[in-house]
């Protein structure tokens, strides 16, 4: 009885701040994600712990990690957390409105054009709160999972996870560099001669990191990377300084190669085709709103880009001779 008396007095402050923690595991990134201050999550988990008699965290250095007793709570509270979404999601239906917030995870690269879709499709359903989730990949993987999102825009999608994901556009990558480097001028580029580039590369459990890394691995190429960057914002700087050549999502560097800040270099086998998708989790009770906007990206998305990037080439360059 002692331990039901305890868990009634835990408060979802508490919860959430304990999710967001786990998350990233850092109390200064949790309190940056939910406006507090990094002493006021430290405190709040220091009375959670206190509450349930129990260490949730150990610290390591300025990192946090789960206890195996924190491990254990996380997936309970993902599962309060996931129960009082859909309650929300049902209530909302109920009473026979849009109510609520649309929650929406993008990986960064999808940030380039999904405003402009979303500028549209707030114009047919005025007054919907919309909350955006940008982070990598791998990240945006795990929201989709704990249920935190209605649903994300991604290009590389999970494998093992049982969702519902259909492409609505083409995603082309590749590389780029400054219009003063060597590479720059020159047509019909073998890619082998990469392996005498410096690369500077998205961060591991971005997309494009993965795909480029595939793309190097199949042809046994191994390039150096000498510089490694979560930002595409910071990527294109460095780019632009010519300290390196970079993979990346054609979709973020249109405003760049048509002011000719940057160029698309000619590689052979590139562009690389990919998909951009929107993918939800295969549950039985998706919002009202999350249904509408997938049919929003299904119908009119490819068409928003193909009018944000006129001029974008798709088709890979075959091998000369």
């Amino acid at each position: 009885m002692k331990n039901l008396k305890l868990l009634r007095n835990l408060s979802m402050r508490q919860l959430r701040v304990f999710l967001s923690a786990a998350r990233h595991s850092s109390f200064s990134k949790a309190a940056a994600e939910l406006n507090l201050t990094a002493p006021a999550v430290s405190m709040q988990i220091k009375e959670l712990e206190s509450e349930l008699d129990v260490e949730l965290f150990a610290r390591v250095g300025r990192r946090v990690e789960l206890t195996t007793a924190g491990e254990y709570f996380l997936v309970y509270v993902k599962r309060i957390a996931a129960n009082l979404r859909e309650a929300e999601v049902m209530l909302s239906k109920l009473r026979g409105t849009d109510a609520g917030t649309l929650k929406i995870g993008l990986v960064s690269t999808a940030k380039y054009f999904l405003p402009q879709l979303l500028a549209r499709f707030k114009e047919e359903h005025f007054g919907l709160q919309i909350r955006l989730e940008v982070r990598n990949r791998d990240q945006m993987v795990a929201m989709l999972r704990d249920g935190e999102i209605d649903l994300a825009i991604m290009g590389r999608t999970p494998p093992d996870m049982d969702t519902r994901i259909e492409a609505f556009a083409a995603h082309p990558h590749a590389f780029i560099a400054s219009p003063d480097h060597p590479l720059a001028r020159k047509q019909g580029i073998a890619p082998e001669a990469l392996n005498q580039m410096e690369l500077i590369s998205r961060e591991s459990g971005s997309g494009t990191r993965a795909i480029m890394e595939r793309f190097l691995k199949d042809r046994g190429l191994s390039p150096r990377v000498s510089m490694e960057m979560s930002s595409n914002e910071s990527i294109k700087q460095a780019v632009m300084a010519n300290l390196g050549i970079s993979f990346v999502s054609l979709h973020t560097v249109g405003l760049e190669v048509t002011h000719n800040k940057l160029v698309v270099l000619d590689i052979d086998e590139t562009p690389i085709a990919r998909a951009w998708h929107v993918v939800a989790l295969n549950r039985g009770n998706p919002s009202t709103a999350a249904e509408a906007f997938r049919y929003y990206v299904l119908e009119h998305g490819a068409a928003i880009l193909d009018e944000l990037h006129p001029n974008l080439t798709q088709e890979p360059r075959r091998a000369r001779g």
